[in-house]
């Protein structure tokens, strides 16, 4: 597979940190995270609102949301191949089943750029076997 869809390595070291931010955004009031928020866009290079970490805990937990938060925009790859959409897919359904939210919730996110598809959950839980999942998102995605 392709380098730019290996999963990227996140910087644990300031994993603490970023929760610590998004915590402190979440719990102001609007309008008042700006140094937070000037903070964060530091440590990940990446610009935010204060919308984004409002009441995250209703989508995401906090482990989940700083680590996404530390990854770097998944690219848009528009010729993924048939492989490599079914190494993706694997991967997805491996996530969920371990629980590795963030990198299931990057993934996905790379497909839906890759393919230009917004419901790439529907397909992988489809029940179908991977190969059948991979060539009906790169069908749809045609």
């Amino acid at each position: 597979m392709r380098k730019e869809l290996d999963l990227p390595q996140i910087d644990e070291g300031k994993l603490d940190e970023v929760e610590a931010l998004i915590t402190a955004i979440a719990d102001k009031e609007p309008g008042a995270a700006e140094a937070e928020l000037q903070t964060l866009a530091a440590l990940t290079g990446k610009t935010y609102t204060e919308v984004e970490f409002t009441e995250y805990w209703s989508w995401t937990d906090l482990d989940t949301l700083a680590r996404l938060t530390l990854a770097p925009e998944p690219p848009c790859v528009p010729d993924l191949t048939q492989e490599e959409t079914e190494e993706l897919v694997r991967r997805i359904q491996h996530c969920s089943v371990t629980g590795q939210e963030w990198a299931m919730r990057y993934d996905l996110q790379l497909l839906r750029r890759s393919l230009s598809l917004p419901n790439v959950m529907d397909f992988i839980a489809s029940g179908e076997d991977v190969e059948q999942i991979a060539e009906s998102l790169l069908q749809a995605a045609r």
